[in-house]
């Protein structure tokens, strides 16, 4: 058994430092990054506390473990006090959804479980004290932990798409268009894209408040990758990489509000700057409501509302994605680089 012993010092700049990088979050307990060290202390009591890691905090994590060190230090210092803030709170982690990017970037099924195997091996093998002097900068560098040669035993298909991701790829496609069609203003983007999205697909929080800080310029925010480009497939590429981004938070969010009755709460881990905003506006007090008003004038917000508020409640004719949904959402697909051909 490794141990973990540190004084109050030490126990002190763990904490205050994950909440200043602002690394965890979940609505009710680290809503901006700042975790109520209280109520997690007690939730952990009477709930199992799991940590949700993000592919680029993973591939860190690896990527450390395989070499001993990373090129960018200030990133190895930061797996390091993850890794130390979860060992000392007892809170296992869980890669499942970062496999999940990676299986379906490389429509793969054995890598991502070879990585699960090496993610797994990480926490047996290092001693808990060598994250945490890692962390402090006491030392600069860790020993390198042997690759698997069989991937974890599992059934679980992780190049699969599931209908959350297919949905944000048709999205993000469809924001891409938008994003083509200079000789609209933001507000006419925006209210394109909700009429679109109430036609064809469930509404996505987290997207609404990608596509409104997109829309408006937000610093921070970016359109998926090649957007600028004239090749679909390269378009496609970089939806597929934001579509994950949003598949975040749509897959843990289905946690998220079942938690109540469930015995484990998943909580968020992520570095990423882009990510932690949509985050942080799609849970702050007043929803999207209130960045609606804020990145928007008062008459462009009313426009935006008439149409939201005309697809609430009894008024909101859901699509009908028929006996195969995951068909229906690639022949939306489709349909949205058709459309973005059409004005390349």
């Amino acid at each position: 058994m490794s141990f973990l012993v540190m004084d109050g010092e030490e126990y002190n700049f763990i904490w205050e430092t994950i909440c200043n990088l602002q690394l965890i979050f979940h609505p009710r307990y680290s809503c901006e990054g700042k975790i109520d060290y209280k109520a997690l202390s007690s939730l952990k009591n009477n709930k199992k506390i799991i940590v949700m890691l993000d592919r680029n905090l993973l591939s860190s994590l690896l990527k450390l473990s395989r070499d001993g060190y990373l090129q960018d230090e200030n990133e190895m210092r930061i797996i390091a006090l993850l890794m130390t803030w979860m060992i000392m709170n007892n809170f296992p982690a869980s890669a499942g959804l970062a496999l999940k990017e990676y299986a379906t970037k490389i429509n793969n099924v054995t890598k991502p479980k070879l990585e699960l195997r090496e993610f797994n091996n990480i926490f047996d093998y290092y001693p808990s004290m060598m994250w945490l002097r890692l962390a402090v900068g006491a030392i600069d560098k860790i020993p390198m932990c042997s690759l698997p040669i069989e991937p974890f035993i599992t059934e679980i298909e992780y190049n699969e798409e599931d209908d959350h991701l297919l949905m944000h790829i048709a999205e993000m496609l469809h924001v891409v268009y938008l994003c083509k069609r200079h000789d609209l203003s933001p507000v006419e983007k925006m209210v394109n894209f909700l009429k679109w999205n109430y036609k064809y697909l469930l509404i996505c929080e987290s997207t609404l408040v990608y596509i409104a800080m997109l829309f408006t310029n937000q610093s921070g925010i970016k359109a998926p990758k090649y957007s600028g480009s004239n090749d679909i497939e390269k378009i496609l590429n970089g939806c597929k990489n934001q579509a994950w981004d949003l598949n975040y938070l749509s897959n843990w969010s289905c946690f998220h509000y079942d938690e109540k009755t469930m015995d484990d709460i998943f909580i968020f881990a992520t570095n990423d700057i882009q990510l932690k905003k949509i985050f942080i506006n799609t849970y702050a007090d007043g929803d999207i409501g209130v960045l609606i008003k804020t990145v928007f004038s008062k008459g462009d917000s009313q426009k935006i509302y008439d149409i939201i508020n005309a697809n609430q409640g009894n008024k909101r004719v859901k699509p009908d994605f028929g006996i195969n949904p995951k068909e229906y959402f690639r022949q939306l697909i489709e349909q949205e680089k058709q459309r973005i051909e059409g004005i390349c």
